[in-house]
């Protein structure tokens, strides 16, 4: 039963006799009065209660937004970890792979000038070759013309011989 401050103030009491309020009257507006103010006190009981369990409910609801929240920190200081790690080793890859670019470069250069020098040597031997050559060969034509010119000699003396009376 609800009864307002304003129903308590404004209740009509008949007065008795004697000047005084009729005690039926009283007793019955005590008694609604005390019913009134019995509701009332288990409504705020029922919504102290209620406070409390959403108190509780709101504090769990603050705790996993906490561990949320700190979750979320912790993944975003991990995956920052993980680019920065990533940013590293992929800056050593290059770095490797520019160390070893260079020294391919370095061993190419170095065969190149090795073959470069391969080349002027055998250039050299080459000529030294081709002039050893031509030096036997200078030697044998001349020897075989020599030898030509000996030859017809002894073949113009061979006539001569058998030319020759006996």
């Amino acid at each position: 039963m609800k009864i307002s401050p304003l129903e308590i103030r404004s209740q009509p009491l008949k007065k008795n006799l004697m000047g005084g309020y009729d005690a039926r009257e009283v007793d019955a507006f005590r008694e609604m009065a005390a019913m009134a103010l019995e509701e009332s006190a288990k409504e705020i009981d029922s919504l102290e209660e209620k406070l409390r369990n959403t108190a509780a409910r709101l504090g769990g609801l603050i705790e996993n937004e906490t561990t949320l929240k700190d979750a979320i920190t912790t993944a975003q200081r991990i995956m920052d970890d993980i680019r920065a790690n990533a940013r590293k080793e992929a800056e050593l890859l290059i770095a490797e792979a520019r160390v070893h670019g260079d020294e391919i470069v370095r061993q190419a250069q170095k065969r190149a000038q090795e073959l470069g020098q391969d080349i002027y040597r055998l250039k050299h031997q080459r000529l030294e070759l081709e002039s050893s050559l031509k030096s036997i060969l200078d030697y044998h034509t001349s020897k075989l013309l020599i030898d030509e010119v000996d030859s017809k000699r002894g073949d113009e003396n061979a006539d001569k011989v058998r030319y020759l009376p006996k």
